[in-house]
């Protein structure tokens, strides 16, 4: 997954990756998984979220900065997204906010083992640091609720520089597609925003999934 570079006020990290065929693969068991066609077009836009954004292909793997202080969490934030991943990150300028989505898909019954090993990597986190340069971002976590049985997340809250940041990090599991969702904000501590872009993450995969080619959830 892709963890938005907070340690600089508008900036963000970027993630690479060679780009899969495209078109649905089907798993072993016959199930569809949805293939990087699908998953880009389940992905967040511009037009939903009202930001600038990108697109990659491949998944991220942590760029662009140090993340420390919880390993459990760590594995999991910096692990390659793989051939079957997407990716979306978005800016609202210099003061942000800053938002980025990753979608991966595998076999539905791999992805609930994933997500329920990440559910537990979270709610064992307490503390997160991030590092770009010489700066250093130390992160208060704490859980909090976005969507429903399906979602984990936490809230994460810090100073840099003497201005208040906030984020979250969420991750959502909606048959054989796994969501990465991170999302920073600056000098404002509502979680309004983050938690109506997160469901709108969500739905829009929900939809993509259940008629195109994966599971109906």
């Amino acid at each position: 997954m892709l963890l938005a570079a907070a340690v600089g006020l508008g900036g963000t990290a970027t993630a690479g990756g060679a780009a899969a065929a495209t078109g649905t693969a089907r798993a072993g068991s016959g199930e569809p998984v949805p293939g990087p066609a699908e998953l880009k077009a389940a992905l967040l836009t511009s037009a939903d979220t009202g930001l600038r954004g990108s697109t990659s292909s491949g998944g991220g793997g942590g760029g662009g900065g140090g993340i420390s202080g919880c390993a459990a969490l760590e594995k999991v934030l910096v692990a390659p997204g793989g051939p079957r991943s997407q990716e979306a990150d978005f800016s609202g300028g210099q003061t942000g906010p800053l938002l980025s989505e990753e979608l991966t898909s595998a076999p539905s019954a791999r992805q609930t083992a994933v997500f329920t090993q990440t559910k537990k990597a979270l709610a064992s986190c307490h503390k997160l640091t991030l590092t770009g340069g010489s700066t250093r971002l130390t992160l208060t976590l704490q859980p909090i609720r976005f969507g429903g049985a399906e979602s984990t997340a936490a809230r994460m809250d810090g100073k840099l520089s003497g201005v208040q940041v906030n984020g979250y990090l969420a991750f959502g599991h909606v048959g054989p597609v796994l969501i990465n969702y991170s999302f920073f904000q600056f000098g404002n501590g509502s979680s309004q925003l983050a938690s109506g872009l997160y469901q709108k993450a969500v739905d829009k995969v929900r939809h993509v999934v259940a008629g195109g080619g994966g599971t109906p959830v």
